[in-house]
């Protein structure tokens, strides 16, 4: 998911490409640096949660900083689309805020 999120920053700008080996390194960096557990439930939520902060720090490196919340953004819709991130919401509220239209209709 995080792979496909980095390619879609192309459209934004067009400078923003990167390829699956550098994405590949620093993946399992992130996988080296979560510390061992026993649990493999933890361990899993570790690994999740190391491997999304570092991703975003690799990228956000490389993002002009106007960009850097639309790549946040998209991030966090993706979560809480795949019900990673507990939030609930309408498609109808999502659309309203992806969409902004610009008058309201009661």
């Amino acid at each position: 998911m995080l792979y496909f999120l980095l390619i879609q920053l192309n459209v934004v700008e067009f400078m923003y490409q990167y390829s699956l080996k550098s994405f590949e390194t620093f993946f399992f960096k992130a996988i080296e640096k979560t510390p061992k557990n026993d649990d493999i439930e933890e361990r899993g939520l570790s690994l999740r949660q190391i491997i999304r902060e570092t991703i975003y720090q690799w990228v956000s490196r490389g993002l002009y900083e106007r960009h850097k919340q639309i790549f946040m953004t998209q991030l966090t819709f993706r979560l809480m689309q795949k019900k990673i991130v507990p939030i609930d919401y309408t498609i109808t509220q999502m659309d309203y805020l992806v969409n902004c239209p610009q008058k309201f209709d009661p």
